[in-house]
């Protein structure tokens, strides 16, 4: 299923990406393009980034203002 209409980032790329390392919205972005577009898909690359944190049992990141 594409999750970034934009830039056309299925949810499988996503999945490896975060898989691979990335720890953030901007680091997806960087890896395949994803959120890097109108941002609509923001969300659900932050839910992905939690569910894998909770999975992975690690801690929420704290954000900085």
């Amino acid at each position: 299923m594409i999750l970034c209409l934009c830039e056309a980032v299925n949810d499988r790329t996503i999945d490896t990406v975060i898989r691979d390392g990335a720890h953030s919205v901007r680091e997806i972005g960087r890896r395949c393009g994803a959120g890097t577009g109108c941002g609509l898909c923001k969300v659900d690359l932050r839910e992905r980034l939690a569910e894998r944190r909770e999975r992975d049992g690690e801690p929420e990141p704290v954000l900085s203002k």
